[in-house]
């Protein structure tokens, strides 16, 4: 079981709708991948979420009787002949069909947000955080220690900028997840706030200015430069977060 394909089956597992062979895959994952188990919080979160804010149609006092009389006389009919089905029976089926299609519209529009980044980036950044977990894999306070560090590890050359005097302090770095795309972190401290630096290959070669975002209680800060996507997260106040993001960009010489 790779983080792909766990991404394929997760929603079927939790549903209860995989053989106990692939259950026992997936569990043996999540114990050793903490980018996987932020998905897997994710979607507990959301099941949780729906159960309590999902709204609750409570069917008219008469519509159970209607069903069962519609449902008796279909028997009772089928025995007979085949025929259409009467208008009540017509008028169940749509209402039903109604009913779902909606809260099916709720459930996408719930786990397909508009720009799912911010929550795949605060995913990682919260299982980050987690005591089964370290934040960083290596430890210094010396970018030139952290770059070397890198190599072989990541196709490209991660961004590791000096910002002490700018009052983010570097703390080290480790390799994760933003989503299913292996990235760089590098952790970095601004007061009593830890921000995580992300950066991957994007997809398509854009040049893109900061954008700020606000999820969960952390601000997100992501931007495109040179064929590379980054992002930083914390729940440092935004315009600390956005500061470090412009001093990234852009560098003072």
């Amino acid at each position: 079981m790779n983080c792909t394909r766990l991404r394929q089956v997760l929603d079927g597992w939790l549903d209860g709708e995989l053989d106990r062979t692939t259950g026992t895959e997936i569990e043996q994952h999540l114990e050793s991948c903490a980018s996987c188990t932020a998905l897997k919080t994710e979607r507990d979160a959301l099941r949780a979420r729906l159960r309590a804010e999902l709204p609750y149609f409570r069917a008219p006092a008469g519509l159970e009787g209607t069903v069962r009389r519609s449902l008796a006389a279909t028997g009772a009919a089928s025995a007979r002949s085949p025929r259409r089905p009467s208008w009540p029976q017509a008028a169940v089926v749509a209402f039903v069909a109604a009913c779902t299609g909606a809260l099916g519209g709720y459930w996408v529009a719930q786990r397909s947000p508009a720009n799912p980044l911010p929550e795949q980036v605060v995913a990682s950044h919260v299982a980050s955080l987690g005591a089964e977990r370290r934040l960083t894999e290596i430890a210094a306070a010396d970018r030139h220690v952290i770059k070397p560090w890198f190599q072989g590890k990541v196709d490209f050359a991660p961004a590791v900028p000096d910002l002490s005097e700018h009052g983010y302090i570097l703390l080290g770095a480790r390799l994760d997840h933003v989503a299913d795309r292996q990235a760089s972190a590098v952790v970095y401290r601004v007061r009593n706030h830890v921000i995580n630096f992300f950066a991957w290959r994007a997809a398509v070669d854009d040049e893109a200015p900061v954008a700020l975002a606000a999820t969960r209680g952390f601000n997100v800060a992501s931007w495109s430069q040179n064929g590379l996507r980054f992002a930083a997260v914390s729940d440092v106040d935004a315009r600390d977060l956005e500061r470090f993001a412009q001093l990234v960009r852009n560098p003072t010489p």
